[in-house]
């Protein structure tokens, strides 16, 4: 059946499922859907036709991974004109591609990333389509993926650091519908910067570049992490799934604070502290603060409590504060009086 669906997650993301399969007029569906983008062409005659769309905007963001049967595409001045787009992207090929951007020849194997400018021309032939795109207007991309060299641009996904760019764009893809706009940009333009580095050298991030990517990624986990912190069953696979992150590039950003699982601990245990010393008198109990800080016994919390500020927490209690010198502790009528008089 063809269809086409969209609805709408939250405000600001949108999601767009489009499938053709089992239907005598799915090619034509296909090529009326995308006449816009692309000319489409020797579709691969011994498959049965499929194509299977997922996309979601973040801001001015948009990223997704499209699915179908061998094919050419070519985007020539009629596309260029009909879609009106002034865009750039980067793009995984999963299936890998041959063809042409603009007289840069192209012949790149399954797994390489390309750098397209919407706005030039370009042609490709492909044994099957799956690719994932990540796209931004013009004045929203960095100043290193507008430059007039890039289009066609093409590399491995072999060097360390485009693997993991790889896996960090499909993690951010399987996180994207329980994501909010603001962590999908964060998680885009950590990309984006990972994307720079993999493009310019082949090796490691740099240190600046790579504390940039970490700085942001940490910002949005310890947004996470604080909504999460009474939960006694909180995972770090719920924060990867909700931060479009892997679990590797996770556990570096917080390597500063010995680890997530420290990072979370410790952060329970000073709310359960403030907790403690904000009680009237002995309510709430310790047991009932330990609980309420994603503890899940009385004894874990102490024992933990005690590790970490060296005393158990029943004896804290909230600071008495002192009497100025010569007062019972009682109303400053003098002080009131004065402000009464405006002094």
């Amino acid at each position: 059946m063809s269809t086409s669906d969209r609805s709408v997650a939250r405000p600001g993301l949108a999601a767009w499922r489009i499938t053709a399969d089992d239907n005598p007029y799915a090619e034509e569906f296909y090529r009326g859907a995308i006449r816009d983008w692309y000319a489409v062409s020797h579709l691969d005659p011994d498959r049965a036709f499929f194509t299977d769309n997922l996309i979601y905007q973040f801001g001015d963001y948009v990223i997704g991974r499209g699915r179908s049967v061998g094919q050419m595409l070519v985007r020539g001045p009629d596309q260029i004109r009909r879609s009106g787009l002034d865009s750039v992207a980067v793009m995984l090929d999963l299936a890998g591609m041959k063809g042409d951007a603009d007289g840069r020849d192209v012949n790149a194997p399954p797994g390489s990333f390309h750098l397209r400018d919407l706005a030039r021309p370009s042609g490709f032939r492909v044994d099957a389509v799956d690719a994932i795109v990540l796209a931004m207007p013009r004045d929203r991309a960095p100043a290193w993926l507008v430059d007039q060299n890039v289009h066609g641009m093409n590399m491995d996904g072999t060097p360390q650091i485009s693997r993991l760019l790889t896996g960090h764009l499909m993690a951010l893809l399987d996180a994207a519908p329980g994501l909010s706009v603001e962590e999908g940009v964060v998680s885009i333009e950590a990309a984006l910067v990972m994307a720079e580095r993999a493009f310019k050298n082949t090796g490691q991030l740099t240190t600046t570049q790579s504390a940039a990517v970490y700085r942001r990624l940490r910002a949005s986990a310890v947004a996470q992490i604080d909504r999460k912190l009474h939960e006694p069953d909180l995972k770090i696979d719920q924060l990867v799934r909700a931060l479009g992150a892997s679990r590797a590039t996770l556990f570096r950003a917080f390597a500063s604070s010995g680890g997530i699982n420290l990072y979370i601990k410790q952060r329970r245990l000073e709310r359960a502290r403030a907790a403690l010393l904000a009680r009237g008198g002995r309510h709430p109990s310790v047991a009932e603060i330990g609980r309420a800080h994603g503890f899940t016994s009385e004894s874990h919390f102490s024992r933990s409590f005690q590790d970490r500020f060296g005393h158990r927490p029943g004896v804290l209690q909230a600071p008495v504060a002192a009497a100025p010198p010569g007062d019972p502790g009682g109303i400053r009528y003098d002080l009131l009086l004065g402000w009464i008089s405006g002094g």
